[in-house]
């Protein structure tokens, strides 16, 4: 599973050059189906005129639902506060250059209630003009996630329903050991900025704290809820509450088993999650889960971003034409991993990574410590 991007149309560079990767890795391992979860808790502007509602086309800078700024800052791109339609307004010049026009043409021309339905439909759409049809592309984002932690916890006997909410311990186990963590010499990496689930308030999302049974609002929103069963799945399917990162990576790919490729901090901070389950586990007395997961030694790589190129992906599948991916695939196979990533700088540039080295070298990160064996 891919989740290095966040829920970009694919024609976003970031985007575009990490499923071409995940392309050349699907192929290249004969495989026939593609998973990429998107993560959708994100805002529209991530900084300056970039994030899921801006793309640049022909130079120019390109809204992509023709929002204004107060409509874009305040909320994630999940919000059902609709209806959202591909207006793809250019900022720099009044008329519409021809790459624009095609791309309107190409994109679905409705209505949505929410900007992450309507990128997903798109995706779908452009996947199968410009993409590989024969792989089975599946692209998830957080509402996916939710509705799919909703049929685990209304299957009583299944394992999170059990532990979620059973007397094994296990929930308060897996908070106060991220909460160690946090304070650890891992600061920073792992941040348990609200517990299992964000709150929700038409797309405006607030950090969430367990106590005393109960979820409630870290901040000054008027929310709480009782953490059982039933309420959490009524709050789920009525979008109170959305799973937030780690729950998603508990549903997906820890408990599953699948392998799961993501950004430059992906690579530490996935195993330090896979670490704290565990550790979780292992207090709540649930060894038998804890060792088979344990056993997995290759849970997840570098995924995102692999290659740097910044070209204009539309631009480039519009010369090239439907069904000529496999053009691009081969030009950007046939580099070495050397020319294909450059300098690095999502590594070297990444004060969280400059840290790790100085504490690597000062032998305080205990990447040989046995338990970072669970990771």
């Amino acid at each position: 599973m891919q989740a290095g991007p966040h829920l970009h149309l694919v024609i976003e560079p970031d985007a575009y050059y990490t499923h071409l990767f995940s392309l050349m890795g699907v192929s290249a391992h004969r495989r026939s189906a593609y998973v990429s979860y998107a993560v959708s808790t994100v805002k529209f502007v991530e900084r300056g005129r970039k994030g899921p509602g801006w793309l640049k086309l022909g130079g120019d800078a390109i809204n992509v639902f023709g929002l204004s700024r107060s409509q874009m800052i305040p909320y994630s791109v999940l919000a059902q506060n609709g209806p959202y339609r591909f207006a793809l307004k250019n900022v720099e010049r009044a008329q519409d250059g021809d790459l624009v026009a095609r791309l309107r043409s190409e994109l679905p021309q409705g209505e949505f209630p929410s900007a992450a339905l309507a990128i997903k439909q798109a995706n779908a759409s452009l996947w199968k003009r410009y993409f590989d049809p024969g792989i089975d592309f599946l692209q998830i984002d957080d509402e996916d996630v939710a509705d799919l932690v909703v049929e685990h916890l209304q299957e009583e006997s299944s394992w999170l329903a059990r532990n979620l909410f059973g007397t094994s311990g296990f929930v308060q186990c897996l908070l106060s050991s991220t909460e160690a963590l946090a304070d650890s010499h891992w600061q920073g990496w792992f941040k348990n900025t609200t517990d299992l689930f964000w709150g929700s308030d038409r797309g405006h999302l607030f950090p969430l704290r367990l106590a005393d049974s109960r979820l409630e609002a870290k901040g000054g929103e008027d929310f709480a809820l009782e953490f059982a069963a039933d309420a959490v799945i009524e709050a789920l399917q009525s979008r109170k509450i959305i799973p937030n990162l780690y729950l998603m990576f508990i549903v997906t790919a820890i408990l599953p088993g699948v392998r799961v490729l993501g950004g430059s901090r992906h690579t530490v901070y996935y195993p330090l999650m896979r670490y704290v389950f565990c550790r979780a586990l292992a207090m709540s007395g649930d060894y038998e889960l804890r060792t088979t997961i344990a056993a997995d030694r290759k849970p997840g790589i570098w995924g995102h971003r692999v290659l740097l190129e910044d070209a204009e992906p539309f631009s480039e599948l519009d010369t090239l034409g439907p069904g000529n991916i496999q053009t691009v695939l081969r030009k950007y196979g046939s580099l070495s991993l050397e020319d294909a990533c450059g300098a690095l700088d999502s590594f070297v540039g990444d004060p969280l990574w400059a840290c790790f080295k100085t504490r690597q070298n000062a032998e305080l990160v205990g990447v040989n410590d046995p338990e970072w064996a669970f990771s």
